[in-house]
């Protein structure tokens, strides 16, 4: 299998895979050397010792590194001896890469609390809600033009634009995002809620469509998205009585128990697979507006 049009994150993302496979003990030997072969040398033309990786790829550089030595990464081959003796060094790394695992799900779960917290917070203090949900993420075909660093650029000026509260993002009262990587293609993409005012909003499928685009232009045309609000997804949630996007209203039950179930997929501790293997450092994963401001009705001044 070629490699060679796998992007720096993409490349980590498989490197990943390959170690927590052999650690389960679902992959086969012959394919664990193939992967081998075709991973280590893209995997060390894309190593940036100022980037921070997950768990298991850090076991596979320092067991290969342990293994080839200062041998050019275009000159190893996979053999079987080499192959078994990066096989048996893994399980040195077993507990780091099962505490990394128990570090994430402990996060997820407190940024799940603190997300409830502040979209109960949203709604309680308005009469209705328009919630939006987006996921933005890069199309398959450019995708490998796309490294960590664009993808922190792209989403700090994209939250940028969201704080500016102009255009689509006019009368936005409410906002998570967060960021993830595909667990079996490794694809970076970011789950985006927004919730505006809905007594000045109020067409959910077209705003969807305006921050959408406007994800699209921010990024040179190498994003795209994926809209929750087509008639027929809604339908289709709607039928299961799991609708919780458009209008929310605050004195219906079941449509803010959706929305509250909506918001909260954004921060799933069992999602284990999803977070980022590579990271630019102090790299933000996860965030929220601020509901406190002196703006809100019946609130006291923030103190400077």
């Amino acid at each position: 299998m070629s490699y060679s049009h796998l992007n720096q994150p993409l490349v980590v993302a498989n490197v990943h895979n390959l170690v927590t496979d052999i650690l389960a003990n679902i992959i086969s030997f012959n394919e664990t050397r193939d992967k081998l072969n075709g991973l280590y040398y893209p995997f060390m033309t894309h190593l940036n010792t100022e980037l921070f990786y997950s768990q298991p790829a850090l076991a596979f550089f320092s067991s290969t590194q342990s293994i080839v030595g200062d041998t050019y990464p275009i000159n190893v081959v996979w053999n079987h001896d080499k192959t078994q003796r990066f096989i048996n060094m893994l399980s040195c790394y077993r507990n780091d890469i099962e505490r990394e695992i128990i570090t994430f799900s402990y996060q997820e779960s407190q940024n799940k609390r603190e997300l409830e917290h502040y979209v109960n917070c949203l709604i309680n203090h308005y009469s209705r809600l328009l919630f939006i949900r987006i996921d933005l993420k890069y199309a398959k075909e450019t995708s490998h033009h796309v490294s960590i660093e664009d993808f922190d650029y792209h989403m700090s000026k994209f939250r940028e634009l969201i704080g500016n509260k102009k255009t689509c993002f006019e009368h936005l009262q409410g906002n998570a995002w967060a960021l993830e990587q595909g667990g079996v293609e490794g694809g970076l993409h970011c789950h985006l809620l927004l919730m505006y005012d809905g007594s000045n909003r109020q067409n959910d499928g077209y705003l969807a469509r305006e921050v959408g685009e406007k994800w699209k232009m921010m990024t040179g045309g190498l994003g795209e998205y994926y809209s929750y609000h087509d008639t027929k997804t809604k339908q289709r949630y709607g039928r299961n009585g799991k609708l919780g996007i458009g209008m929310i209203h605050q004195n219906n039950p079941i449509e803010v128990e959706n929305a509250l179930r909506t918001a909260l997929y954004l921060t799933k501790p069992e999602k284990i697979d999803q977070y980022l293997k590579v990271k630019v450092p102090s790299m933000r994963t996860f965030g929220h507006g601020i509901y406190r401001t002196p703006k809100r009705r019946g609130l006291p001044l923030i103190s400077k």
